[in-house]
């Protein structure tokens, strides 16, 4: 199943176009994968050991690359009805399994895993993000510096206004403390306005419009995603230090259907503990903070903030309670 869910989810946008149902990949995020989440959650008390290996995720984000850039082309004959639906199934398939495979590339030291990164990040005009997230977030995690950490009182829709200012502000600050070296989140950002223009060039303004729409669904979809990981945990101040990072601190979710379908980035406890972690590699602590559902199942939580807190609420540590 591990090896079968990414692969399907990422083709399901070229799935529905080709059966007329441009629907289908929302219909999948919002209803199928999060009812099976629920159904198969905490079974059986054995940890599945997920593994891909060096290429799978390489391929994996080639396929997502293809299909968006394949679609977009595509959009030109297009109705406006069926363009809207597959931007934004693109969308989500570059935000949830693009994103997150960006996340796991972007970690490693290999240059084809980095510009593969880059890539799909460009595409969406998030590029920035990993500059931010690698050389800011993995440090500051858990306390007020922190744009993915979501104070206990926000809810998801005050949280993005200040996310993604913070990451953008954030990673131009880093840049600029590279001394003696051009300004890397403005070069991104340059690079992502020229690839809107291309496609506005080789696909119309059908084109554009639709990468619009699905770079604005998968900034969202990754904004929802570090909130759910962070909301409501804080490190302290002990003795005139900050408290060292630990377990207690990592929202961690205990899904076998959502570590198949996320190469096991819910384990996220475990990615912040030891960073250097590959997706293999990844464990769950059981210390953590855990989730009542995957991470399909709390996106939709998420954007019902009274639902999210009181269900949330009481599965805050002591200490943040």
């Amino acid at each position: 199943m591990h090896l079968l869910l990414p692969i399907v989810f990422t083709l399901s946008p070229v799935l529905g176009w080709w059966l007329g149902t441009p629907w289908l990949t929302l219909l999948l995020a919002a209803v199928v994968i999060p009812v099976a989440e629920w159904l198969l959650q905490n079974r059986p008390s054995v940890t599945p050991n997920y593994r891909w290996g060096a290429w799978l995720p390489r391929i994996i984000m080639l396929a997502v690359l293809i299909v968006a850039i394949s679609l977009t082309l595509l959009s030109q004959t297009m109705e406006w009805n069926e363009l809207v639906w597959l931007a934004l199934s693109c969308g989500y398939v570059c935000g949830g399994i693009g994103i997150v495979l960006a996340h796991e590339l972007g970690h490693r030291r290999t240059t084809l895993d980095r510009l593969l990164a880059r890539a799909l990040l460009t595409s969406i005009a998030y590029g920035h993000y990993v500059l931010e997230h690698n050389r800011g977030h993995h440090r500051h995690a858990a306390t007020l510096h922190d744009p993915a950490t979501a104070r206990r009182h926000e809810s998801l829709w005050h949280f993005m206004p200040r996310y993604f200012f913070g990451v953008f502000r954030d990673s131009y600050k880093l840049s600029r403390e590279q001394s003696g070296r051009t300004n890397e989140a403005l070069m991104l950002t340059a690079i992502a306005l020229s690839f809107f223009l291309f496609v506005l060039v080789i696909a119309g303004w059908k084109g554009l419009l639709f990468c619009i729409i699905q770079a604005g669904l998968a900034q969202a979809l990754v904004a929802t995603i570090d909130y759910v990981e962070h909301w409501g945990l804080e490190r302290r101040i002990i003795d005139g230090k900050l408290q060292r990072i630990n377990a207690s601190h990592i929202w961690d979710c205990a899904n076998a259907v959502s570590d198949a379908l996320l190469f096991n980035l819910p384990r996220h406890s475990s990615h912040h503990l030891t960073p250097s972690l590959t997706c293999d590699e990844l464990h769950r602590i059981p210390e953590s903070p855990q989730m009542p559902t995957g991470y399909a199942g709390m996106v939709l939580l998420a954007v019902v903030p009274p639902l999210y807190k009181k269900i949330m609420t009481p599965r805050l540590p002591v200490d943040n309670n």
